[in-house]
Formats: C-alpha cells, structure tokens, sequence
C-alpha cells in the first residue's frame, strides 16, 4: 500500500512540476515574442526614415540636374515630365497600347537602353516590363508628343523586370517620342 501511495505522490508532484514548467515556459516564450515584435517594428520604423532620408536627397539630385540644364519640368505622379514637341489625336489612358521610341539614361549620363532601330510596345494599364513611372508619364500624353522624363528609383523599378539589370536606386532618364497609340 506504501509503494502505491509513493506512486501516485510522485506522479502528483511530476505533474504539478510539469505544469510548473510549461507555464514559465510560455511565459517566457511570450516575453520573448514580444521583445522580438518591438524589435522588428524599431527596425522597420529605422529602414522607413532611411528611405525618406534617401528619397528626399534622390529629389534633390534631380532638382539640380534639372536646374542645370535649364529645363522646365513639371512633376506628376512623381515623374518628372517636360513636353519639347506637342503630339495630336487622342489623349493616351490605362486602356491604350503605345510604340515608343526612346534613349534611356542614368542621372550620370551613363546610357541604359535605346529603341533607336525599333519601337518598345507596351500597354500603359501595367505591362510589368516597363517602370512604373513611364507608364505613368506616358497617360495623358497625345501621339507624336516628344518629351523628356526623369524617373526617381523609387517609382522606376516599382513594378519593372528591368530593375534586375542595374542598381535599383538610379534615377532613369527618358527621351521619348510616342510613335503610336491603340485601344486595347
């Protein structure tokens, strides 16, 4: 009857333990969780000053560049645009198809991309192989408008394929001419 008794004393005491245990365990396990929690949205909140910080110096960058060349640039959507050669017909939206013709630079002046033997087409409601921000530049836009674009890093390669091929914080430069416009 002692060995029984014993038994089931131990097992009352193991268990009372166990349930001891678990308990600071998830205890600790939360604190933990939420010291990793605090931590990450201390970092976030650190990457998201970084950015404005980086983007208000890119602006900065562009203004001069602008200012430089004595250019007169409206910005819209957060691309820089200047028309140098109106274009007629219809004004180009979300549902059109566009050829266009372009030279592509980097704010250094090193070149990206040309069209110089072909046109790039592309539809101006999201194709994923052109920046975001031409897409954006080109609405609104009428055929046979030329006109020069500056696309911050932040707006070029929010949607692009391109931006694997060089460093994703250049600004982009564009030359473009619309050489035509259809609905989709």
């Amino acid at each position: 009857m002692k060995k029984y008794l014993l038994v089931i004393l131990c097992c009352v005491l193991i268990c009372s333990c166990t349930k001891k245990y678990n308990e600071d365990f998830a205890v600790g396990q939360n604190e933990e969780i939420n010291k990793i929690t605090e931590q990450r949205q201390q970092l976030d909140e650190s990457f998201a000053k970084a950015n404005t910080v980086i983007n208000l110096k890119e602006k900065e960058n562009i203004l001069g560049y602008i200012e430089r060349r004595g250019w007169e640039m409206q910005e819209k959507n957060g691309v820089y645009i200047q028309i140098t050669k109106n274009g007629n017909g219809k004004i180009i939206n979300d549902s059109d198809i566009v050829a266009v013709n372009y030279d592509c630079y980097l704010l250094n002046g090193q070149r990206y991309g040309s069209t110089s033997s072909q046109t790039d087409t592309f539809f101006v409601g999201g194709d994923t192989k052109i920046p975001f921000g031409l897409l954006s530049a080109v609405k609104n836009l009428r055929y046979g408008t030329q006109a020069r674009v500056i696309i911050p890093s932040d707006v070029a390669f929010a949607v692009s394929e391109q931006g694997e091929k060089i460093n994703q914080s250049n600004t982009l430069i564009y030359i473009i001419e619309i050489k035509d416009v259809k609905v989709k």
